[in-house]
């Protein structure tokens, strides 16, 4: 379940006292239609600039029964999500496990045709860590976007053999 909730910085308490209500509401339904909502998996997230972020003054809520402090980044469905919609985390998180996943293929590349390496790599790289909700990172900076690139040319150099310090743009040319 998510609750969003859309308020000025000013009004931040309000805010605050409106989100508890609707969830102690929540819990109610949820307790009538025999469910139970965990309190202590809770993740809270202030939204806003930098300098929005800096006026507020609310850094946790007494929830049911358990105290929640507001998060920097939580996930959703795998995708985390920081106060400034950056998309910084994100992009880190999925160019670490990316590599992490190009080091195993690295170790067994030579023991594999290049058919099967392909298969791997994009099984486990591309369509799982690349491609997964890529379209979050419209309008990102390019920082962001160069660091996905970097990962999808570690990728192409798995599996066609190229050396680190090779020319990629005519192999690229070439998969595509």
């Amino acid at each position: 379940m998510q609750l969003y909730i859309s308020a000025p910085s000013a009004f931040a308490s309000t805010t605050v006292q409106r989100s508890i209500s609707s969830i102690e509401r929540i819990d109610e339904w949820m307790n009538s239609n025999r469910l139970k909502m965990n309190a202590d998996k809770t993740q809270l997230l202030w939204l806003g600039t930098r300098q929005q972020l800096n006026k507020l003054t609310v850094t946790e809520l007494q929830l049911l029964s358990a105290r929640v402090s507001f998060s920097t980044t939580v996930s959703d469905l795998g995708v985390l999500i920081d106060s400034q919609l950056s998309m910084s985390n994100y992009v880190a998180s999925r160019c670490w496990a990316c590599f992490f996943k190009l080091r195993q293929l690295r170790q067994v590349r030579s023991s594999m045709t290049k058919e099967a390496t392909k298969t791997l790599v994009h099984r486990f790289v591309s369509s799982r860590r690349i491609d997964y909700c890529n379209s979050l990172l419209y309008g990102v900076n390019d920082g962001l976007l160069k660091k996905l690139q970097i990962v999808h040319n570690a990728a192409v150099r798995v599996v066609t053999g190229v050396r680190k310090f090779d020319h990629i743009s005519t192999v690229l040319h070439e998969l595509h």
